[in-house]
């Protein structure tokens, strides 16, 4: 692919962003499709195309084959850079070099590399000058907070987030080509990276600043809900505001009815594509009622609530909107009381409780124990007893049937 002289770098510049040696960028560039100018200079989007040999080789897969392949019109590297943004201007110094710029603080790239869930570098390796500055501003950062082990914490959440928004980004791109599989099939290369890849590669490179954009949002939201709280408290501790008489938090488990006999009898894809509709479907659904996911779990989904009437509005509600959707029929099960909030995610009795009241739920129905009934307000909902409920691990538990009143 044509590019001007600005993008153009010798081997050695491309085996320094690689961390492998100058021969091996050589061999690579020699047996595979990759082309030099009359300089013998690479294209920087080569990095990318390079980084994809390496990956081939690793997982066995012979060159030989790949450029026959790619000399008979069947594949393409040609393309691949428009996936990824061009790599910046390379730092001046190794990241060994960088690493002991940074001083004490050096000491935490390696938990830092750990805790985004990206390799560290090699030691002889160079980062870019850009992402030798984030890097550095990282470390300041986590060195600020006077607390390494809740700033690593932190980014290793952001981490996770990332990884499955990209994993997920790549199911749908990986979805799209499946569905017009036919209509490109036997067209030239050349026409099927106009109709897929140019619309999926400028999605993909800019998908780094949506993501940024809405993690912002995101954490205004987390930080004003955490203000108001706190500062209400506090307020209230001082005698400027009577004390609020707040309802304890809830959570509820939807469980997907007959999800691994439908995983049997159709298989893991269509079980997936079940699943993470699913996720779609709850997220919608529950977040009118001021709900939250916290986790997906295959063929069920736990949601927190402020209270356990927002609970149980939104989890009926959900209970139809699965059937609405074309989704299995499922059934439920809420608890309210304390919960114990870490990473982004919730434990302790009421979770535990929860999940053992939506097992004991026959398909349809949402079951909470007879102490939720205070919080529901008697008419609006149908609080019907439900006899003989033994909980696994708990033991006999009062339950009721949750219904709405028509």
């Amino acid at each position: 692919m044509a590019a001007d002289s600005s993008t153009r770098v010798s081997g050695e510049e491309l085996a320094l962003r690689l961390g492998v040696p100058p021969d091996r960028v050589d061999r690579l560039a020699d047996s595979a499709t990759i082309e030099r100018d009359a300089d013998g200079r690479f294209d920087l989007g080569d990095v990318h195309r390079l980084r994809l040999l390496l990956a081939f080789e690793a997982a066995g897969v012979p060159l030989d084959a790949l450029v026959e392949a790619s000399r008979g019109g069947t594949i393409s590297l040609r393309y691949y850079d428009q996936l990824h943004p061009l790599p910046g201007p390379l730092s001046g110094r190794s990241y060994a070099e960088f690493r002991a710029s940074a001083g004490p603080a050096g000491a935490n790239l390696a938990p830092l590399f750990a805790a985004l869930g990206v390799a560290e570098p090699d030691a002889s390796s160079r980062l870019t000058a850009e992402d030798e500055a984030l890097l550095a501003d990282m470390l300041a950062a986590i060195d600020e907070t006077g607390h390494p082990d809740l700033a690593l914490r932190a980014i290793r959440m952001l981490g996770d987030g990332a990884r499955r928004a990209a994993d997920g980004a790549l199911a749908t791109y990986r979805e799209a080509v499946g569905r017009i599989g036919d209509d490109v099939a036997g067209l030239p290369v050349d026409e099927v990276f106009e109709r897929v890849l140019r619309p999926w590669g400028r999605f993909a490179r800019r998908s780094g600043a949506y993501a940024e954009w809405l993690s912002v949002r995101h954490l205004t939201r987390a930080i004003d809900e955490y203000s108001v709280s706190e500062t209400e408290r506090i307020l209230e501790d001082a005698g400027y505001v009577a004390p609020r008489l707040e309802a304890p938090p809830a959570v509820a488990f939807i469980d997907l009815t007959g999800f691994t006999r439908l995983t049997e009898e159709r298989g893991d894809e269509v079980a997936a594509t079940i699943a993470m509709r699913l996720g779609e479907v709850t997220t919608d659904t529950v977040r009118g009622h001021g709900g939250r996911v916290v986790k997906l779990l295959g063929d069920g989904v736990l949601v927190r609530f402020d209270d356990a009437s927002a609970a149980a509005d939104a989890s009926l509600d959900l209970l139809a909107a699965l059937v609405a959707a074309g989704l299995p029929s499922g059934h439920a099960g809420l608890a309210s009381g304390p919960l114990i909030v870490r990473d982004g995610d919730v434990f302790g009795r009421t979770v535990n409780l929860a999940a053992r009241i939506a097992d004991a739920t026959p398909d349809g129905h949402l079951y909470a124990p007879e102490a939720v009934a205070t919080a529901l307000a008697p008419d609006r909902f149908d609080l019907r007893p439900v006899d003989g409920a033994v909980l696994q691990g708990i033991g006999r538990v009062a339950l009721l049937d949750i219904a709405r009143i028509d």
